[in-house]
């Protein structure tokens, strides 16, 4: 199931990569923490690909995105979207003889963020707030999550 993610994961980043005028790799930090990999389609919207890491789990996203910005002479802009996730989690239990549980992730995402981009810099700022509805293990909403993210721009738009 790794490797099948795994795969998935640079499948995606191949496909955003190869249809983007401008392309951003980075890192985020919040719920979840890891890597970020956002490529444009068109001059407002962009797909989004997060590879979420922990200590006991990680996490694959896939976001589509509507981007609109403040004005056309300032890097800053919002954007709202939707996508979902998938993943895998493995929580130890050292109370029962070491026996661990293990599981699969998959849920429904929205995000809706902030984000700069720099005029004169390959320098992408963002922040958001990503709710999710969690479909297994267990079903239920998690209105909590959010993260900030700082990505080098290999293109402009």
């Amino acid at each position: 199931m790794k490797k099948f993610i795994l795969v998935l994961a640079l499948c995606t980043a191949v496909c955003t990569f190869s249809c983007s005028a401008q392309t951003a790799l980075g890192v985020r930090l919040g719920d979840p923490s890891g890597i970020t990999l956002q490529g444009y389609v068109s001059p407002s919207s962009a797909l989004e690909g997060i590879l979420g890491l922990g200590s006991y789990w990680f996490t694959l996203t896939g976001l589509y995105e509507y981007h609109q910005r403040f004005s056309e002479t300032n890097g800053l802009g919002w954007y709202i979207g939707f996508g979902a996730h998938i993943g895998s989690f493995t929580i130890p239990d050292y109370d029962y003889h070491g026996i661990a549980y293990n599981g699969f992730l998959f849920g429904i995402d929205g995000i809706l963020g902030l984000e700069y981009t720099f005029p004169d810099a390959p320098l992408n700022l963002s922040i958001d707030w990503k709710p999710e509805v969690e479909l297994t293990p267990y079903s239920g909403f998690i209105p909590g999550e959010g993260g900030f993210s700082i990505r080098y721009v290999f293109g402009r738009r």
